[in-house]
């Protein structure tokens, strides 16, 4: 017994960092990072870029690893961890299996974030976004502003004008719908607008947007991408809160934060959008 509970300790304590990848230095990086978009959006922050296969691999270990956890914890009485709860010491893991120094939440960092998102990120469309990888919610974009991020990742311009190409009249489609559901809210008719997931939001086309224009084959998963997931969820999220809203009011606010998101997704589009690629979108 005693040495399955020394396998414990060290699964706790080693296991999780050395099966995510990332050092001691790299959770404090991520921190700042996080804390700076969720506090200061337009801040500089240094950026850590991560690979989509890199991932894949973490997370098939990271559920091994939990496995093992689960089952030693049903010998010794162990309490297990989940995903986005707080551990001793005052840590706590990010849905994505990272291990961080600050408080997780669908709505640290952001008060105006849906807190209908559930905490293992398991209700949105994109899993991994923002909150997925550092457990907090970002600040909102001013409209054009291109002081947060502190730079954009390249990507070939050919790549982003074929993605402009293929998917701007969906998405401009999904915009449209979004920024005018006040009629429908104002009417009283909130209820009855069609769910986040209808293909008249286009949520899917955003994602394949983002997907193209801020990352490639050379960067992999960025931080910016993962930003931009995030606003997109957010959207999905709001566009449900909106019909699942118990008053005019409380629609109201779902329906401001959606056009804050989704100006927050444009503001990040827009920066990359050069004339070889196209006309930037239009805010809401």
């Amino acid at each position: 017994m005693k040495r399955v509970a020394l396998s414990v300790a060290f699964l706790s304590n080693h296991a999780w960092s050395e099966v995510s990848g990332f050092s001691h230095s790299a959770f404090i990086a991520q921190a700042s990072w996080s804390k700076l978009a969720a506090q200061a959006p337009g801040k500089p922050t240094q950026d850590f870029q991560n690979h989509d296969n890199l991932y894949s691999r973490r997370s098939l270990l990271q559920n091994q690893v939990a496995s093992v956890m689960v089952g030693l914890a049903a010998v010794t009485g162990f309490p297990s961890l989940s995903h986005a709860e707080s551990t001793n010491g005052g840590k706590s893991f990010a849905p994505g299996g990272t291990l961080v120094e600050y408080e997780v939440g669908v709505t640290v960092g952001n008060p105006l974030a849906s807190a209908s998102r559930k905490a293992d990120n398991s209700n949105v469309v994109f899993g991994q976004d923002y909150y997925f990888k550092f457990g907090t919610a970002p600040g909102f974009i001013e409209k054009g502003s291109t002081i947060f991020p502190k730079t954009m990742p390249f990507t070939p311009s050919q790549q982003r004008y074929d993605t402009m190409k293929k998917y701007r009249e969906r998405v401009q489609r999904g915009i449209d719908l979004v920024a005018g559901l006040d009629g429908a809210i104002q009417k009283g008719d909130y209820a009855s607008i069609p769910d986040g997931s209808a293909p008249e939001f286009s949520i899917r086309p955003m994602g394949l947007l983002a997907n193209g224009f801020l990352a490639s084959e050379n960067t992999g998963t960025t931080n910016e991408l993962f930003l931009a997931r995030w606003y997109i969820n957010e959207i999905f999220l709001d566009i449900n809160d909106i019909r699942s809203a118990s008053s005019k009011d409380a629609a109201l606010k779902s329906h401001a934060a959606a056009k804050k998101a989704m100006n927050s997704y444009l503001t990040l589009m827009n920066r990359v959008i050069t004339p070889k690629v196209g006309d930037p979108f239009a805010y809401v």
